[in-house]
């Protein structure tokens, strides 16, 4: 109601002015009687923020086409209003368009009337300079980072996206949002992103937009994902060459910023009989009642994002001890397959040939022959059948000084070496050194 009224007010006060623009345009048929522009404070703030121009439209004949174009430049983007419509003889259209200011500052208004049918422009009429404040807010982008200040993939990351367009909004020209620097589509409006899952890399997310206007805003934001380490840890051997049945574990101790309760966990042992055995989720494994000989375990902890960490390491066990329980001696499985022990000082070597000295001598060479040949079939194996599991599970090492004794290397890959007095060592690769196989 108080926008009526104040039209009408409006068109009053325009009717001094009607046989002025008349006279102008007797040789056309679509007349303008009036028009003006006033500056208006919307708001009541105490400061002129729209321009409503009013026109007042009539024809001599039966009905016209007519086209009212409302030209607001301040300077730094002209935009045009149109009001296109049907004028019929006899009856006044009256044109009302509102301008908002969208920018402080002077804005220059036209109006231009238009005859659609021919396409001729029949009136252009300059209304002044109007001094306004802004009452509509330009497009505006924002984007806000919910993070850590140290990114690590598949940590919490979450981009906020704020977009507002009061002067498209007001004059139905909405645009649209584009989006650049992300790795994958994402919806035009889409708030928040999750970037939690992203590829770890550096990112500039840049957002264009632009209304029907011409009216545009850019917004950036820049950050960096970096890959999450992978699990730290450490394993502690007890019972290690120590007899079978004897208290034995492995238990695995986290390190760094590693949490045990968060990782995956497989333990992958290979008897001395090669038999693999796997198992879950294990932070202290129990090797108590293992057979006699070396077992290779291998260690795997598997982080929340993927990362893996593999640790392997060797447990030999002794054969049980004489005055062992029945459940002992059945979990060692059969005594002849135990390894040899030493006898200590009780033991008399007995030469093989002729004397002690020629025998080391002919054990030594024998074993340096076996290990050129057992060398020459591991290399092979390897060039013939390629890089399977198996072979990088159980490949041997390079063959250890065996520092003058007589060695060799059993079918799991362990190098032993033999004492003139009869006792053997095994070769440690984690530690790399000599190990003494005795009770």
């Amino acid at each position: 109601m108080r926008t009526r009224i104040l039209t009408l007010f409006i068109v009053a006060m325009m009717l001094p002015m009607l046989a002025t623009v008349a006279t102008a345009q007797d040789e056309s048929y679509i007349i303008v009687n009036g028009s003006g522009a006033f500056a208006l404070d919307e708001n009541n703030d105490g400061d002129l923020d729209l321009v409503r121009v009013i026109a007042s439209i009539v024809t001599t004949a039966p009905t016209a086409g007519v086209g009212v174009e409302v030209i607001a430049d301040n300077g730094d983007m002209a935009i045009s209003f149109w009001n296109n419509t049907t004028v019929v003889y006899d009856e006044s259209f009256i044109a009302n368009t509102t301008v908002k200011a969208w920018e402080d500052g002077e804005y220059q208004i036209t109006l231009r009337v238009w005859d659609l049918e021919s396409g001729l422009m029949i009136h252009d009429e300059d209304l002044g300079v109007h001094d306004l404040m802004a009452s509509l807010t330009p497009p505006q982008l924002s984007m806000d980072l919910e993070s850590e200040e140290w990114i690590f993939t598949g940590d919490t990351c979450l981009i906020h996206r704020v977009s507002t367009d009061l002067v498209g909004e007001y004059y139905d020209v909405m645009g649209l949002v584009s989006i650049q620097g992300v790795p994958w589509l994402v919806g035009e409006y889409e708030t928040p992103l999750d970037c939690s899952r992203w590829p770890a890399g550096d990112y500039t997310v840049t957002e264009h937009y632009r209304n029907g206007l011409g009216m545009t805003a850019t917004e950036s934001i820049s950050f960096e994902i970096h890959v999450h380490p992978p699990p730290a840890f450490a394993v502690n051997q007890t019972g290690r060459s120590t007899e079978a049945g004897t208290p034995c574990d492995m238990e695995i101790f986290a390190t760094e910023d590693t949490l045990l309760p968060e990782m995956t966990i497989l333990w992958e042992v290979a008897d001395p009989a090669q038999e693999l055995t796997s198992y879950d989720d294990l932070e202290i494994l129990d090797c108590t009642m293992w057979s006699p000989g070396v077992h290779k375990v291998r260690v795997t902890l598997t982080s929340p994002q993927g990362r893996e960490t593999t640790i392997a390491l060797n447990m030999v066990r002794l054969p049980p001890a004489p005055d062992a329980s029945l459940d002992v001696l059945n979990a060692s499985g059969d005594s002849d397959r135990w390894p040899a022990t030493s006898q200590g000082d009780e033991y008399v070597p007995t030469p093989l040939v002729m004397s002690l000295s020629a025998t080391i001598a002919l054990v030594g060479s024998g074993g340096f022959i076996f290990a050129i040949i057992l060398g020459l079939l591991v290399a092979n194996m390897m060039n013939g059948e390629g890089k399977k599991e198996e072979e990088m599970w159980d490949s041997a090492p390079l063959t250890p000084d065996s520092e003058g004794l007589p060695s060799f290397a059993d079918e799991s890959g362990v190098h032993w070496r033999q004492h003139p007095e009869g006792g053997v060592d095994w070769y440690d690769t984690s530690e790399n050194q000599w190990i003494s196989y005795q009770q």
